[in-house]
């Protein structure tokens, strides 16, 4: 009846996909925001993608 979806094996890419779909998500609403909601929501992406960046340069190995 119900088919179970396949567990996703790969570690990082299970820990980084509820970020990729919340970014996926906010690229959404910006194509649909109007110009006031535009700025902020333009903001909420940038800062989500400075703090996994920042995230990702202090994790790498030295």
């Amino acid at each position: 009846m119900f088919q179970r979806r396949p567990a996703i094996r790969n570690p990082l890419l299970r820990q980084e996909l509820p970020w990729l779909i919340g970014e996926g998500v906010l690229l959404l609403i910006l194509f649909n925001a109007n110009a006031p909601e535009l700025w902020f929501w333009l903001v909420v992406l940038l800062v989500i993608l400075g703090y996994r960046v920042e995230r990702w340069w202090s994790s790498r190995p030295r």
